[in-house]
């Protein structure tokens, strides 16, 4: 009689052939995980490194804008010398412990009136005509004036060369602020200025402080993934691209774009007063963010008070309705602001 378990060979042989094809097929799915992970954070990196560069400097075309003498450029072709401020002192405040720098300018004119801080937007800076225009407005009725370049902006520290969806930007506030208040200023007498993605940021700074009284924007983002969204449908990109964005970001940046957003962050604050202008032919900020915005102030019982303008584009509110812009900003500072 021969060996019987010659008979069970096969079997065994068959077992071991089953064991290594599982082996083969998860390492196979595991390599393929690998591959679609990285894949979708690899695009999600690219993406950021499209959407969220900044170019930590002055737009050529700005450069020798200063307060005392400045160009409209393409914004308009009106002059506006009348709103050349010659008194101002360049200041740096310090932000996150002294290791971000913001290049500033502060006019003082009477401690006792409205101050107000003016917040530029992407990738532009205090030297653009969207900061100095208001700024000289504001300047004729003597308030206290501070215009801030934002990190990664104009002349402020280049801390990486990325926007920060308004996360890290919101510190620079609050050091604004606090630089106020080391004056002796008072919160109830300062006020925020914020123009397009500023604007957002001035939306954001009641998740950090509400040592301010009222805030008014000109085209505020206000859903953020949304804004995304449609500014890459703009740029004529696929809008699927927000998800790798957000997550690479909140991943590999530490930054969840998504946090302290203004419904989020507005019912932290102090119900400070908001004075809403919007553009209805913005094609960069589409007009609904400002109802957006208006709906989360009725849910959250803030005062508001809001100018659509139907011939206008982003910002062009300021340029072509100066007068009335100027008579409407000066008079709801002087009414939310006191000393």
């Amino acid at each position: 009689y021969g060996d019987h378990r010659d008979l069970h060979y096969p079997l065994r042989r068959q077992r071991q052939m089953c064991i290594r094809d599982r082996g083969y097929i998860k390492k196979f799915l595991i390599f393929f995980l690998v591959l679609i992970i990285g894949g979708y954070f690899g695009l999600g990196y690219y993406v950021y490194g499209v959407a969220a560069s900044v170019p930590c400097e002055i737009w050529i075309e700005e450069i020798d804008n200063k307060p005392e003498n400045w160009s409209l450029g393409s914004k308009a072709d009106w002059n506006p010398a009348e709103y050349f401020i010659t008194d101002y002192e360049e200041v740096t405040i310090l932000a996150d412990n002294g290791e971000i720098e913001l290049n500033s300018w502060w006019v003082e004119n009477d401690l006792s009136n409205p101050t107000i801080i003016l917040l530029h937007g992407l990738t532009s800076s205090k030297h653009s005509p969207d900061v100095l225009l208001p700024m000289g407005m504001m300047n004729k009725s003597n308030f206290n004036l501070l215009a801030i370049d934002m990190r990664d902006h104009g002349e402020s520290t280049c801390e990486d060369g990325f926007y920060a969806a308004g996360q890290n930007e919101t510190d620079d506030v609050v050091a604004a602020i606090d630089w106020l208040k080391a004056k002796g200023i008072a919160p109830s007498n300062i006020g925020i200025y914020g123009n397009s993605l500023g604007a957002l940021i001035g939306l954001m700074t009641p998740a950090k402080t509400n040592d301010f009284n009222s805030l008014a924007v000109i085209d505020p983002p206000v859903d953020f993934k949304t804004l995304v969204r449609e500014e890459m449908e703009f740029q004529n990109l696929p809008t699927f691209l927000w998800e790798p964005l957000y997550h690479y970001a909140l991943v590999f940046e530490r930054i969840n774009m998504l946090k302290d957003i203004p419904v989020d962050a507005l019912p932290k604050g102090n119900k400070q007063p908001m004075l809403i202008f919007t553009g209805m032919r913005s094609d960069r900020i589409l007009p609904h963010h400002s109802d957006d915005l208006v709906n989360i102030a009725e849910q959250n019982g803030i005062e508001y008070e809001i100018h659509k303008y139907d011939d206008m584009g982003h910002t062009q509110i300021l340029y072509f309705y100066t007068q009335e812009y100027s008579e409407l900003l000066i008079d709801f500072y002087e009414s939310t602001l006191s000393g």
